[in-house]
């Protein structure tokens, strides 16, 4: 069925409208899938089974599948793209991948996502820039009968329900308790270091009003509170640039910052630079999120004290194998299948 397109700002208003150690943290789902209300909170949804899930074999035909990530530019979506590569072949189906050039074009994601939609694939597996303004765009593509499954950064569900969009499934990590993880170390990390009063720590976040920056926030201030003192947050966009300069007047306008949460690893990659010029290094203990390869080094080094690592290559697998179940009818729609979060200290 023929749609007319939104723009991504005419969207807005629509939406406007509707009103090297590891510890692992969360144990793969093995309840089975029953088919929730549509768009229901992620709370409220089903968990697939993974035996089930692995038990699929190859698709009843060629379905065409598109994978729409945030950015290529950014390595954690690196595992995630080969791993769905490697299951589509497996399973007997053709997968694109699209992605605008930075994690901030939601506008260019939310095209991309109308005219994959336009092409008459079989169905779209989205890891969006922006949880709620993609959402639009994705009511055009389940409109038009194309299946639509949720990776990584979850599409709002409020924002979803209210536009009567229907997902086929979610497959990704519980980023609360990934910033617990986070919050957690960092506790550790600074345990006896205050001589008086609670030490002080900031916190670099992803996007504002994306569900994965303001979970992972949301679990680290929880899991200090009462225990460090969160002196500034701010946003650097998930960019390691901008993490740098953000962090340099952190820095500056509080010096007794003793550690450092950043939402993502690139964002400690540039604060990890500001910290060396300020001569701070060892002094701010900083913990990250992604275990991207550009980080191993400083880990290894001890610049970094932990990462948190979300498996996005089971991501990417678990999401090209739900995507092929429910298109055979093997698998019922509204579920979810959270991977394993593992916190991964440094030296």
């Amino acid at each position: 069925m023929a749609t007319r397109a939104l723009t991504f700002m005419a969207a807005l208003a629509v939406l406007g409208a509707c009103g090297c150690g590891k510890e692992t943290a969360v144990q793969p789902p093995s309840r089975p899938a029953r088919a929730p209300d549509a768009a229901t909170a992620p709370a409220a949804s089903a968990r697939y089974d993974l035996k089930e899930l692995d038990a699929l074999t190859r698709a009843s035909r060629e379905y065409r599948l598109v994978l729409v990530v945030k950015t290529r530019n950014n390595p954690f979506f690196d595992p995630m793209i080969k791993a769905a590569e490697r299951e589509a072949a497996t399973l007997g189906v053709r997968l694109e991948v699209q992605a605008p050039p930075q994690e901030i074009d939601k506008e260019q994601q939310f095209s991309i996502v109308q005219n994959v939609a336009a092409t008459g694939v079989d169905a779209i597996l989205i890891a969006p820039a922006d949880s709620k303004g993609i959402v639009p765009a994705l009511k055009q593509a389940a409109d038009q009968g194309i299946l639509v499954v949720n990776l990584d950064n979850r599409v709002d569900g409020p924002t979803a329900a209210a536009a009567g969009l229907k997902l086929g499934g979610y497959v990704g990590a519980d980023n609360e308790e990934g910033g617990a993880l986070a919050g957690k170390a960092m506790v550790e990390a600074l345990s006896g270091t205050a001589r008086r009063g609670r030490p002080q720590v900031a916190v670099l976040e992803g996007i504002r009003g994306t569900d994965n920056a303001e979970a992972r926030k949301r679990g680290f201030i929880k899991a200090v509170q009462d225990r460090l003192d969160v002196r500034v947050t701010d946003t650097a966009e998930w960019d390691t640039q901008k993490a740098y300069a953000k962090f340099q007047s952190m820095l500056a306008a509080n010096p007794g910052l003793a550690g450092l949460f950043c939402a993502n690893d690139k964002m400690a990659l540039g604060a990890m630079k500001a910290i060396k010029e300020a001569g701070k290094t060892g002094a701010v203990r900083v913990i990250g999120y992604d275990n991207i390869p550009d980080v191993r080094a400083a880990l290894r080094s001890g610049e970094v004290t932990a990462t948190v690592e979300q498996h996005p290559d089971l991501m990417g697998r678990y999401g090209v194998r739900l995507a092929v179940g429910l298109l055979d009818g093997k698998m019922q729609r509204g579920g979810e299948l959270l991977v394993p979060l593992e916190l991964v200290k440094g030296k």
